[in-house]
């Protein structure tokens, strides 16, 4: 075998391996797609709320929006569904996520952080959902937001690290490294 061939043969055979480790990395850090249930614990429930606070002691039929039990119980309401508990098997997990973007951090139409909620409307209207159904996602660089009623979705590295805004808090940061429409 003259020393050119050996050369190439050696050059195909290295690239081959390559081309193929590529390829299993690229597989292994392919997103697992996972639902909205998937980030609350099995054992979660709505009845949270009624286990830890007292609705007997209120006459929700009679009070009003500027009643101060009123903002007394809203205010303990959204004090619960600030704490409610995460999946902590997640953290760490590179996920993909359909949901609709309510926008924190802005740049004209670049987003550089949102809350990524499951259904349009959440966070905007009261009371906001769980934090185990919001999740913080922070963007690379900004993301080119279209319009709020559209769902997208977000894939990248899920971590159980809590996220305080004025709109809601998340029990979960997202770090995404892909955003696409949800078609």
């Amino acid at each position: 075998m003259t020393r050119t061939v050996w050369k190439n043969t050696l050059w195909l055979a290295v690239s081959s391996l390559l081309l193929a480790s590529v390829a299993v990395t690229v597989q292994a850090r392919e997103a697992t797609e996972i639902q909205w249930d998937d980030l609350m614990p099995a054992n979660f429930s709505y009845k949270i709320l009624r286990e830890q606070i007292d609705f007997s002691q209120y006459d929700l039929s009679s009070l009003s929006d500027d009643d101060p039990e009123a903002q007394r119980l809203y205010s303990d309401m959204t004090q619960v569904l600030a704490n409610a508990p995460v999946v902590d098997a997640l953290g760490g997990a590179h996920i993909k996520l359909a949901g609709f973007v309510v926008p924190l951090e802005m740049d004209g139409d670049s987003v550089y952080s949102f809350l990524l909620v499951p259904y349009y409307g959440a966070c905007i209207h009261t009371p906001p959902p769980p934090s185990n159904q919001i999740v913080f996602v922070q963007t690379q660089g900004g993301y080119e937001m279209g319009p709020m009623d559209e769902p997208v979705y977000v894939s990248g590295t899920l971590m159980i690290e809590a996220q305080q805004s004025e709109l809601g808090s998340s029990g979960y940061t997202l770090y995404a490294g892909r955003i696409d429409p949800y078609l």
